[in-house]
């Protein structure tokens, strides 16, 4: 998947509309979280799969250390991709630069003001906040 139009990389929710074809629904999202060690990996996966839990219609979660064959599925699917990494380490861009492919949104945990501590640190509060990041994205 190559990203059409700008190649800026978003760390932030976009306030762009990204919406379907002719129906003017919004598209699915994939999201392709980061499931790293720290809080912030740990935060990513769990607030793609809650979110894929409750919204299953609207989106899928991702765990990027699974490899990046579900990302090309979602794609050929028309899903947007939306990749959410926990830190600077940025492991899912990571792994989808490796495959030459590019997601349509980025997003990372510490870019929301929730800070890479120790692994333990994982608050319902926080899962919250990245949701609602994800939904304005």
């Amino acid at each position: 998947m190559r990203s059409s139009g700008t190649e800026n990389r978003e760390s932030l929710p976009s306030s762009m509309s990204d919406t379907g074809k002719a129906s003017g629904k919004r598209r699915n999202t994939l999201i392709f979280a980061c499931s790293g060690l720290s809080n912030t990996g740990k935060l990513t996966m769990l607030a793609a799969s809650a979110l894929a839990f409750r919204r299953p219609d609207m989106y899928r979660a991702s765990a990027a250390h699974k490899g990046v064959d579900v990302v090309e599925d979602a794609v050929s699917e028309g899903f947007r991709i939306l990749t959410l990494d926990g830190c600077t380490d940025r492991c899912a861009t990571k792994k989808l630069d490796e495959a030459g492919l590019k997601a349509d949104v980025y997003m990372m945990v510490t870019d929301l003001g929730i800070e890479k501590t120790r692994p333990s640190d994982v608050k319902p509060e926080y899962i919250e906040k990245i949701i609602r990041a994800i939904k304005e994205a």
